[in-house]
């Protein structure tokens, strides 16, 4: 096999993630129904680290009046006590009433929207220089869904230390994950970290290794602290890392969780650019950054977005 084709087979990396239910098991929030007097509270608790966007419906009912309207959207604060969403009492009083809630959430706030001029520095060490496979603009075998359509995947062997692209709180951790393979199974399997950010966005590191997790949600880190160990848990066909900016969205009466373009950064002062296939990237941050250059020819280049000057400062 020539090195470009071992390149190639690197770059094909095929993986995929539907993490949304694992985290909605694992994370500390809570709705529940409370009975008060001659009427019932809707609760909300949130004991995490993040927002989570919350909808909720009214179905079923008979002789129910709430006290604001229906479908409700909110989003409820990190750290929060029971926050009262609301209050169902008989429409006529004396006659009997039901009613059947419909919930959903999400991690994250739906109003949080991406600062203008972030960027991120690469997800792993000083000195280390990988190739960016699947990203927006390229061949892609798996990233065709919201959360995912702007998300990178980077080639590095197992073990590599990953570090956080940018400023910001865990949110939410997995590192129980032990397997990795192309079975649909494992779609909901992949180790990761989410990080906030100040703007409210949320990173995801995924497909870390087993136990390869060394942060907890609360802590705070700073752009190239580790946080992590590279692997291939999940859906994936070898080990790379799947990074992803994210938030979430009301599209219409639904929330979706849905990738967002970003820019990545090298050297000092910053050189910015828009990843793309085949991109080789090496990580330093002590000389005056310079674009990566593209070993491997994808389909078409993607333009830069939001284009910074040199010396630009990365936002926290």
């Amino acid at each position: 096999m020539s090195l470009k084709q071992a390149v190639l087979l690197s770059l094909a990396m095929f993986c995929g993630l539907d993490l949304i239910a694992a985290e909605q098991q694992n994370y500390p929030f809570v709705l529940e129904t409370r009975k008060e007097g001659d009427s019932h509270r809707i609760l909300a608790r949130n004991r995490g680290a993040a927002a989570v966007s919350v909808k909720l419906s009214l179905a079923n009912s008979r002789n129910a009046a709430a006290d604001r309207p229906f479908p409700l959207y909110t989003v409820i604060p990190p750290g929060s006590g029971s926050v009262s969403l609301a209050r169902i009492r008989p429409a006529a009083r004396g006659a009997g009433y039901s009613f059947r809630t419909q919930a959903s959430w999400l991690l994250g706030d739906y109003h949080a929207r991406q600062s203008s001029g972030a960027i991120y520095r690469l997800p792993y060490a000083n000195g280390r220089a990988f190739h960016i496979g699947q990203s927006p603009g390229g061949p892609r075998s798996t990233h065709r869904t919201p959360d995912s359509e702007y998300a990178v995947d980077i080639g590095m062997p197992e073990g590599t230390p990953v570090v956080a692209a940018r400023d910001g709180i865990v949110v939410y951790t997995e590192a129980r994950e032990r397997y990795g393979g192309r079975h649909p199974d494992l779609m909901s399997r992949a180790n990761s970290v989410r990080i906030q950010h100040s703007d409210g966005t949320i990173a995801l590191y995924a497909h870390l290794a087993h136990g390869g997790v060394n942060v907890f949600p609360g802590q705070r880190v700073k752009a190239g602290m580790q946080i992590g160990l590279s692997g291939s848990t999940g859906y994936s066909s070898g080990p790379h890392l799947h990074f992803a900016v994210q938030t979430v969205r009301r599209a219409g009466d639904r929330l979706t969780t849905t990738s967002l373009p970003f820019n990545f950064y090298v050297g000092k002062p910053a050189a910015v650019f828009a990843p793309r296939f085949g991109m080789f990237a090496s990580a330093q941050y002590s000389s005056p950054g310079r674009v990566p250059i593209t070993t491997v020819a994808g389909p078409h280049k993607p333009p830069l977005r939001r284009p910074q000057a040199a010396g630009h400062e990365p936002q926290k």
